[in-house]
């Protein structure tokens, strides 16, 4: 008896809680409401597509056909002017070629080159007469979508200074050697930073 006597006064309780007029939450129209679209007509999406890619790491190193030798000898960099002074930086650093000096401005390295590292046969024979190294001067110019670097013997008083025992200057020979090593070196060795 007593279960049935708490079952209506729960009852009564809650119908007495519910039937009150002076609700607050029965009216709905002061609720916010979401905004109405006026556009009719569907709005096609428009979809923004990346056609760009990631550039495909070198399996190989050097820079192959971005670089050859041109006549009058000369080497030719597929390159601006800014990113061919960087990858010659390099090349000589790879080719155990010493930078004296360099001035980006005008476009001039100052290197030298031991004659024992000479490429030709004639630069091989000769170089025991000579313990000194060679100053040649390579110059780097812009043309057009390419980069020249010519090479060639730094002037008489610069060699002067680095043959100081009495041994005659290194020839021109040097300069077409030096060239040729950077050649191969850009072609076929360089490696990336």
């Amino acid at each position: 008896m007593r279960v049935i006597v708490k079952i209506l006064l729960l009852t009564g309780f809650l119908v007495s809680c519910g039937t009150t007029e002076e609700s607050r939450y029965r009216n709905t129209e002061n609720l916010e409401r979401p905004p109405i679209v006026t556009n009719s007509s569907p709005a096609k999406e428009q979809r923004v597509v990346d056609n760009s890619s990631i550039p495909k790491k070198k399996d190989r190193t050097g820079l192959g056909s971005d670089v050859y030798l041109s006549t009058p000898t000369q080497l030719v960099i597929k390159q601006s002017f800014g990113d061919a002074w960087n990858t010659l930086n390099r090349a000589l650093k790879q080719s155990g070629i010493k930078i004296t000096d360099h001035e980006r401005d005008k476009g001039l390295y100052y290197v030298t080159q031991d004659a024992a590292d000479r490429t030709s046969f004639f630069a091989k024979a000769t170089a025991f007469l000579s313990d000194d190294a060679a100053i040649y001067l390579l110059t780097v110019k812009q043309e057009g979508e390419e980069t020249t670097v010519t090479a060639t013997l730094a002037n008489a008083a610069e060699q002067s200074s680095a043959t100081q025992d009495g041994t005659p200057p290194p020839s021109a020979e040097g300069a077409e050697d030096l060239l040729q090593l950077l050649f191969k070196t850009l072609r076929d060795k360089l490696e990336e930073e």
